[in-house]
C-alpha cells in the first residue's frame, strides 16, 4: 500500500519573501522553498529549499529572460535540512522562471515558479539645502534610485511632537533629475528646529540624515568702518551694544534649542576694488565685531567669514558703490548657515 503521503496532490509550499516582511504562513507537506528576491547592494537574491519530511531527491531548474540558466541538484534532505540557491547577485531586475522538483518515495512532483528579483546598487542620496524651501512643503532631493520612498519628520524648535511626519512614494523616477517631496505648508511663522530624512530604495537599502535650519538674523544698526579699516571707532560702540542686547534676548526666547545656537558674523562689501581685496576686508571687519562680542561678555559659540562682493544683496557691475551692499550679518543659528553666495565656499572660523 503506497504510503498516504503519495495520495496528496500538493508537496511543495513556495513563499516569497521581500526584504523585511514575514513568510506567508501556508501548507507544506515535502518541502518548503522560501524566495528572498530584494536585496541590498553586496547581496544575492536566493531560494532557500527546506526539507519538512524526508525526501529523496530536490532538483531546481531555472531560466532568466536573457537566456541564462541556473540548476540545482540536491540529494537526499532529511527533516529540517536547507539548501540554498544564490542567484545573481549584481545591481539590477532579472526576471525568473522555472520549477522545482521534488521526489519522493520515487514519485517526482514539479511546482511552477515565477518571480522577479531586485539587486539594489549603492545608494547616493544629495540634499542641497539651500534649494530647499520648508515653508513652501517642497525639497529636491537627488537620489540614484528608480523605485522607493521617502520619510520626512520635521519637528519644532522647542521640540515636543513633530510639526509634520509625511511619507512619499516613488516609482520610475529619473535619477538624473531631482526628486521633489512636498508637503502642506507649515503655518507661517511657525520655527523649525530639526528635519530627519530617510530615504529607502526597493531593496531596502536607506539612507538617512538629519539637519537643523533654524536660524533668525539679528535686526541691528550697521557699524561704520574708515575705508579699508576694521577697527571699531569709539563712536560705534553704542550700535554693538544695542545688538548685543538684541542678541541675549533671542537666546533667551530660545533657550531650549537642542543644539544650542551659535552667532555667525558675515561681512560683505560692495564690488569697488577688487575681489581678493573685498573678500579680505570683509573677513577682517566680520572677525573685529565677533571678537567684541566675545569680550564684551556674549558667552556662545562665536564664528565669523568674510564674503566680499560674493553675495551681493543687490546686484550691481563691477566697481559700483552701493552703500547696502557694504553690511554685516549677525545670524543666530543651530548649525552653520548656508548663504547663496557663488563662486564661493565658506569656512567659519571660531572666536576663542
Amino acid at each position: 500500500m503506497r504510503p498516504a503521503i503519495a495520495n496528496q496532490r500538493f508537496l511543495i509550499s513556495v513563499l516569497f519573501l521581500l526584504l523585511g516582511s514575514f513568510p506567508l504562513a501556508v501548507r507544506a507537506d515535502a518541502i518548503q522553498v522560501r524566495m528572498i528576491t530584494k536585496v541590498g547592494v553586496g547581496q544575492k537574491p536566493k531560494l532557500e529549499i527546506t526539507a519538512l519530511q524526508n525526501v529523496e531527491r530536490v532538483e531546481v531548474m531555472l531560466n532568466r529572460e536573457d537566456g541564462k540558466n541556473v540548476g540545482q541538484n540536491f540529494g537526499a534532505l532529511g527533516v529540517g535540512e536547507m539548501r540554498e540557491v544564490f542567484l545573481d547577485g549584481k545591481p539590477g531586475k532579472h526576471h525568473y522562471s522555472g520549477r522545482v522538483t521534488c521526489v519522493v518515495d520515487g514519485e517526482p512532483q514539479d511546482s511552477q515558479i515565477y518571480f522577479d528579483t531586485l539587486v539594489g546598487g549603492e545608494l547616493t542620496v544629495i540634499v542641497d539645502k539651500t534649494k530647499v524651501d520648508l515653508s513652501a512643503g517642497r525639497m529636491p532631493i537627488q537620489v540614484n534610485s528608480p523605485d522607493g520612498k521617502v520619510a520626512l519628520r520635521i519637528s519644532g524648535a522647542s521640540g515636543g511632537e513633530p510639526l509634520l511626519e509625511h511619507e512619499q512614494e516613488f516609482t520610475g523616477h529619473d535619477p538624473a533629475t531631482p526628486l521633489f517631496v512636498t508637503w502642506k505648508p507649515l503655518p507661517k511663522g511657525t520655527e523649525v528646529g530639526r528635519v530627519d530624512v530617510k530615504v529607502t530604495d526597493a531593496s531596502g537599502a536607506f539612507k538617512s540624515f538629519a539637519y537643523s535650519p533654524w536660524l533668525i538674523n539679528i535686526p541691528h544698526e550697521e557699524v561704520n568702518f574708515a575705508t579699508d579699516s576694521a577697527s571699531i571707532d569709539r563712536a560705534e560702540i553704542p550700535k554693538l551694544e544695542a545688538s548685543l542686547s538684541k542678541i541675549a534676548d533671542a537666546l533667551a526666547k530660545h533657550k531650549n534649542l537642542s543644539p544650542p545656537p551659535k552667532l555667525y558674523i558675515a561681512g560683505h562689501t560692495d564690488t569697488v576694488g577688487t575681489a581678493a581685496h573685498n573678500l579680505d576686508l570683509s573677513r577682517r571687519r566680520a572677525q573685529s565685531i565677533a571678537g567684541w562680542f566675545r569680550k564684551n561678555g556674549l558667552r556662545i559659540p562665536i564664528a565669523y567669514e568674510g564674503f566680499g562682493e560674493f553675495a551681493l544683496l543687490v546686484a550691481t557691475p563691477d566697481n559700483t558703490d552701493e552703500r547696502r551692499n557694504r553690511r554685516v550679518d549677525y545670524i543666530l543659528a543651530t548649525e552653520d548657515p548656508v548663504l547663496r553666495a557663488t563662486e564661493f565656499q565658506a569656512v567659519w572660523k571660531p572666536i576663542k
